[in-house]
């Protein structure tokens, strides 16, 4: 059979032969909003109306329980001059705010905190040295020495003015203990340390016949004390 013309002047087929699709401008289809909503703009609007910004936080308030790209696209139709795109850059930049925000709420908090306990533990000093009420003041032990009954003059020279000094110096730093002047007491066990030293080098300076006495009880471990005490300088 040949082709047949309609009144509209559109030409028909065969019995078989279906009409043509009607172009897209005599029909819209379902959700052509929601389509138009998710248009791809290669532009990006940086400037948010007040207007908007609450028709966002609303929407995003709303649509929480929906998957991101729903919930951008469903705010999106309800700012006719934002796009989807506009929408999720938007809200990428307000949760990066917001993570910035609490970071430096953090950070501040952690300052202070710590800012409080430096004044905290300067004002009550070391746990140890707190006065307590109605206690006895802080005596120090009274430590058991020997005494052979010589004294710094019958040692003589250098040695027995160096050990009588160590004497004055040892004597000073129990003052300061008992005083609390802990602090004070570093550049005298430093001297301290020097002239027990400088008595060595003199016992391992005489002669020979003198080398017969009996070693000395104690020892001076000098390499701990160097790692805790500044040696000072020798001029």
């Amino acid at each position: 059979m040949g082709a047949n013309a309609d009144p509209t002047g559109v030409l028909l087929g065969g019995p078989h032969h279906r009409n043509p699709s009607p172009a897209p401008a005599l029909a819209q289809p379902p959700g052509a909003s929601t389509a138009a909503a998710l248009r791809h703009d290669p532009g990006l609007s940086v400037r948010w109306t007040p207007e908007e910004q609450a028709v966002l936080e609303g929407g995003l308030a709303s649509y929480a329980a929906d998957a991101a790209v729903v919930r951008y696209a469903k705010i999106a139709m309800n700012l006719p001059d934002k796009t989807v795109r506009d929408v999720a850059l938007r809200c990428r930049w307000m949760a990066k705010k917001e993570s910035n925000k609490k970071r430096k709420e953090e950070s501040s908090k952690k300052n202070k905190e710590k800012k409080e306990r430096a004044n905290d533990s300067s004002s009550k000093g070391p746990a140890h040295l707190v006065a307590r009420p109605n206690a006895a003041p802080y005596s120090l032990p009274v430590l058991p020495m020997d005494d052979d009954d010589v004294s710094y003059k019958t040692i003589g020279g250098q040695t027995g003015q160096i050990l009588e000094h160590n004497a004055q110096i040892l004597n000073q730093i129990y003052t300061n203990i008992s005083n609390m002047q802990v602090q004070e007491n570093i550049p005298l066990l430093c001297q301290t340390r020097d002239n027990i030293l400088a008595v060595l080098k003199e016992i391992g300076d005489v002669p020979e016949i003198m080398r017969q006495m009996p070693p000395l009880p104690v020892k001076l471990n000098e390499e701990l004390a160097n790692s805790m005490l500044p040696r000072p300088p020798h001029t």
